[in-house]
């Protein structure tokens, strides 16, 4: 008589998710969504050592080329003149010139570059589809083509500079 008035919970698989007001997660999807959830932020901050490392690879071996194709010789009036038209994306005039607008390729890799549309229009077809295969190479590729692109160091198909306007 100790239990007098009280009810035993039925408790079987069906009705465990109605009795504690949650729903079981036995899919795939509901069991990878509660993990990505739990784990967000470590997988943001995976993102950004890996995009960290991606970003910092692609300029040094940016400048390790540079300096190569320069003879080693150090110029910190070439330097100047390298920062100078970063800034203002005008391009030396010993590189020929190219058709495609610098402008254009940079807004087409901020908003559609996930996709590989800047690849599109700079000419790369190949890695464009590559790119619109992978979203921006898990968004990694689409990180570094716009620093690319900003930077002077994605030519179009020709090799030649883009132009300011």
């Amino acid at each position: 008589m100790a239990n007098y008035g009280t009810t035993e919970a039925h408790c079987d698989d069906e009705s465990r998710g109605l009795l504690s007001g949650q729903q079981a997660n036995d899919t795939f999807y509901g069991r990878t969504f509660g993990h990505v959830s739990t784990h967000r932020k470590r997988y943001f901050a995976l993102w950004l050592v890996v995009a960290f490392a991606a970003i910092s690879s692609v300029l040094g071996l940016h400048y390790y080329h540079k300096q190569q194709n320069d003879g080693g010789n150090h110029d910190p009036e070439g330097e100047e003149k390298f920062f100078s038209n970063l800034l203002t994306g005008v391009a030396r005039s010993d590189v020929c010139q190219s058709d495609r607008s610098y402008p254009i390729a940079i807004i087409l890799s901020i908003f559609f570059g996930y996709v590989g549309v800047d690849r599109f229009y700079l000419g790369y077809v190949i890695s464009a589809l590559l790119k619109l295969a992978t979203a921006g190479g898990f968004g990694i590729w689409y990180v570094i083509d716009i620093i690319l692109i900003i930077i002077g160091g994605l030519p179009d198909h020709n090799g030649c500079s883009l132009v300011a306007p």
